[in-house]
């Protein structure tokens, strides 16, 4: 019996030390992300935002730590589109896609759309020489042109981006309006 009462408040004891050395600021955080066009309507990018773990991404290049990395970089979130864009050179139609990121052993970052048992694969250019981020964070916003932008995400020193297009934006011509009748 004195076993029983002794394993029970060590159990309680090691569960009270875990609850208590919680760290809330560990949590991922739920944020989104809207790039609006009048007319054509948004691009909202929803995704988890996570707590960026040095030691762990220090290790990221090791076989299993690669595999774990890309697994649980393989769904983050969501992106959704009202119109079509082009990013990294790849062609995305509107639609709605589950959002994730990976990378090979050689640094080669990608960010994965899926949708319909489809994969498409976005080539990201990255750097590791930014200012520290504490939080995985996406941005997208306009660019140099009218119908260019530039899609970054950015984790610890890390930033990838892709450059990108919207199609709708692009410049055209229009044509010229009907002469009134006097």
């Amino acid at each position: 019996m004195k076993k029983i009462v002794f394993s029970s408040i060590l159990v309680a004891l090691v569960a009270a030390q875990v609850a208590l050395g919680h760290d809330p600021r560990t949590v991922a955080k739920d944020l989104s992300h809207v790039y609006s066009i009048e007319g054509a309507g948004k691009l909202t990018i929803n995704y988890k935002s996570l707590h960026f773990n040095e030691p762990g991404f220090a290790a990221r290049k090791t076989e299993r730590a690669l595999k774990a990395f890309n697994g649980l970089w393989k769904s983050v979130g969501k992106l959704e589109t009202d119109f079509e864009v082009v990013l990294g050179g790849v062609q995305i139609p509107k639609g709605s896609y589950q959002l994730g990121f990976g990378f090979d052993a050689n640094d080669n970052y990608k960010m994965i759309l899926s949708s319909g048992g489809k994969e498409t694969v976005i080539p990201l250019k990255m750097s590791l020489d930014g200012p520290l981020v504490n939080y995985f964070t996406i941005d997208v916003r306009p660019d140099s042109d009218t119908d260019a932008l530039v899609l970054e995400a950015r984790y610890g020193k890390l930033s990838t981006w892709a450059a990108g297009t919207v199609p709708y934006l692009k410049p055209h011509e229009h044509e010229a309006a009907p002469a009134k009748k006097p």
